[in-house]
């Protein structure tokens, strides 16, 4: 964790979501905050430790994830409810890498392309 502790509300309610999820949503959620299907079998066969980190965005916003560094970043969520609205919402309509940047690059290109 980076700026949480394994006590803080968020890591114990993102702990509580995940074991909620179904079988689908964990596939999602590996592929949201990896890019992956699937992780390895053996835990030291991964590149790199899974982080979760506290981001500064608009208190109840959108979790977002950087998959080459295998990082989850959550904003400040002040209920359990509004995190996994959030969470589920994020896993389902973010299914492309980098379509952050695909987004931006077509947004400064005035012919739309």
């Amino acid at each position: 964790f980076r700026d949480f502790d394994h006590t803080h509300p968020v890591i114990i309610w993102l702990w509580d979501i995940l074991e909620s999820f179904s079988d689908e949503e964990r596939v999602l959620f590996v592929i949201f905050v990896s890019g992956r299907s699937r992780l390895p079998n053996n835990p030291e066969d991964l590149p790199q430790r899974f982080q979760i980190l506290r981001v500064d965005k608009p208190e109840n916003g959108l979790p977002t994830a950087q998959t080459c560094f295998f990082q989850l970043r959550l904003p400040p969520f002040t209920d359990r409810q509004t995190m996994e609205e959030k969470l589920r919402y994020a896993i389902y309509n973010c299914r492309s890498i980098d379509m952050d940047q695909y987004m931006l690059r077509r947004d400064s290109n005035p012919n739309g392309g």
